[in-house]
């Protein structure tokens, strides 16, 4: 009975939650909302996804080197570490704007992960390009040294042919 009382007591206080639609909720100075990026201020250092413990952000590398900033928003926890970490003020910063609900058209868990593992063998990919380069480059040097050397031994035994 004194549930039955307290629902008709309710109908008429005063409501405890704010109305949201019409009166916009209270966001203190601290607010840490989503996380800004700022292109031309980043010197790819990749510190901020060293940092990220949810492994919210993460960089993908084409075959020429460039690198591209990916960030997940639904991963994120906003704890603030990447901005903090980046060497670089202003690259990285966080709004106090809130992130958007997460849609299923965006498919933005498993289209994340794809993303992602993408992101990783993109690196691996262009490291290993480049190791293999390096090593070309060197086995070029080293038989070039080698015929050079050869030139001049052969110069040295015949030394009046000229």
């Amino acid at each position: 009975m004194k549930t039955f009382f307290n629902t008709i007591g309710n109908l008429f206080r005063k409501p405890v939650t704010t109305k949201y639609p019409f009166e916009p909720t209270f966001k203190p100075d601290d607010y840490r909302g989503l996380i800004g990026f700022e292109e031309s201020l980043c010197i790819w250092c990749r510190r901020c996804e060293a940092v990220c413990p949810p492994g919210a952000i993460v960089f993908s590398q084409d075959m020429e080197g460039k690198q591209t900033y990916h960030f997940n928003r639904a991963v994120c926890i906003y704890c603030g570490e990447c901005v903090r970490a980046c060497p670089r003020e202003g690259a990285l910063f966080q709004t106090a704007e809130p992130a958007p609900c997460a849609l299923k058209a965006e498919n933005i868990n498993n289209g994340w992960n794809k993303l992602f593992d993408e992101a990783i063998e993109s690196r691996e990919r262009y490291a290993a390009e480049k190791k293999k380069k390096a090593a070309e480059k060197a086995a070029a040097d080293k038989a070039a040294a080698e015929a050079k050397k050869t030139m001049e031994g052969d110069e040295g035994m015949n030394p009046g042919n000229n």
